[in-house]
């Protein structure tokens, strides 16, 4: 009966934003060197999103030794960017990798834990009901989303990929949230594949 209260706090626990690397690429060809300046550019239909990861993104490849400039600082219009005006920033920043990165797709999950009830309420008194109270666990439904999300690191030497990673954002808080949770996952897959 003292742990009763431990599975409505782990239910809670289960619930935080959580991002997991689903596959990584790596040329194999590319054997480097590491990209030393990357411009970092979100797809995003929202120009408040979109500059909350840049931003965000951004910091994170710095702190981790990758000078890194926030796409909106430079290319601050919407929708498709041309060639040449990503090409003239690349040359302005003085950016060796762009790295770009769009959801794929956004999925409405539902997780439902049955409840219980144990037997035996009336009939022990106070301490049988007391004690009952806390046996009684309702169902729960979780509805939360899960975002699929593409990122391509791009060699603006040879205008080819070299890195692509696809991840899941899982019940995403915030974009904050969601791009630090994004930016540990990829920053340390790219570290250790050399492009970074």
């Amino acid at each position: 009966m003292k742990r009763a209260w431990l599975l409505p706090a782990l239910l809670v626990a289960g619930a935080c934003t959580t991002t997991q690397l689903k596959d990584t690429w790596k040329d194999p060809a590319y054997s480097g060197p590491a990209m030393k300046t990357v411009l970092v550019v979100g797809v995003l239909s929202s120009d408040a999103n979109r500059r909350v990861f840049e931003d965000g993104f951004s910091r994170a490849l710095t702190a981790a030794g990758t000078r890194a400039v926030p796409g909106y600082t430079k290319l601050p219009e919407r929708g498709a960017i041309p060639n040449e005006r990503l090409e003239a920033v690349v040359k302005e920043t003085g950016a060796d990798g762009v790295l770009i990165t769009k959801v794929l797709r956004v999925k409405r999950d539902v997780d439902v834990q049955p409840g219980y009830v144990s037997g035996g309420f009336y009939g022990g008194g106070y301490r049988r009901y007391y004690g009952g109270a806390y046996m009684a666990m309702p169902p729960s439904v979780d509805v939360y989303d899960v975002l699929t999300v593409e990122s391509t690191l791009w060699n603006m030497s040879t205008d080819k990929p070299v890195w692509s990673g696809t991840s899941e954002v899982t019940d995403p808080k915030s974009v904050t949230a969601a791009t630090e949770d994004l930016a540990k996952a990829l920053i340390g897959k790219m570290k250790a594949d050399g492009v970074i």
